[in-house]
């Protein structure tokens, strides 16, 4: 009787030691994940950075462009209306960068938090099958008196 006692706990101890090592690797697999998520929100920042600058170059040359009409002595008005469309096109192409780079940010963000959620689940679904195992185990090993392996 002591035999299988012993050898109930040791199986406990396996498993315990097996959820384990199964949750380092699924914690590990998930940070690996996230390196990779992160990877390449770095790289779509990145290009979102070049993409800005560019957009803040038309925005200079634009700019450049109003002064020149300016000492050439054009009307007022025509200065204003290329002004109002280079800032609408400047505006335009700023809220466009920021609407993908936030779309893009949420994306990544919300596939890493349902993968980490589906992950943790399948751990703790395990954890509570083998604790119910060593539970119906002790509760049922004969000989117990009082529900525990001796």
């Amino acid at each position: 009787m002591v035999e299988w006692s012993a050898l109930a706990v040791a199986m406990g101890i396996a498993l315990m030691a097996a959820a384990s090592i199964g949750i380092f690797l699924s914690v590990r697999k998930m940070l690996l994940r996230t390196e990779i998520v992160l990877d390449k929100l770095e790289v779509e920042c990145t290009q979102l950075s070049i993409e800005a600058a560019r957009v803040l170059d038309r925005a200079s040359i634009s700019l450049d462009s109003l002064q020149r009409q300016l000492k050439t002595g054009e009307s007022i008005m025509l200065s204003m209306s290329e002004t109002a469309a280079a800032v609408q096109k400047t505006a335009e192409a700023v809220h466009s960068v920021s609407e993908r780079a936030t779309v893009s940010a949420m994306e990544h963000m919300e596939r890493a938090r349902l993968e980490n959620e589906r992950r943790i689940g399948e751990v703790f679904r395990w954890v509570d099958a083998g604790l119910t195992l060593w539970h119906t185990w002790n509760h049922r090993s004969p000989g117990s008196g009082d529900g525990r392996a001796e």
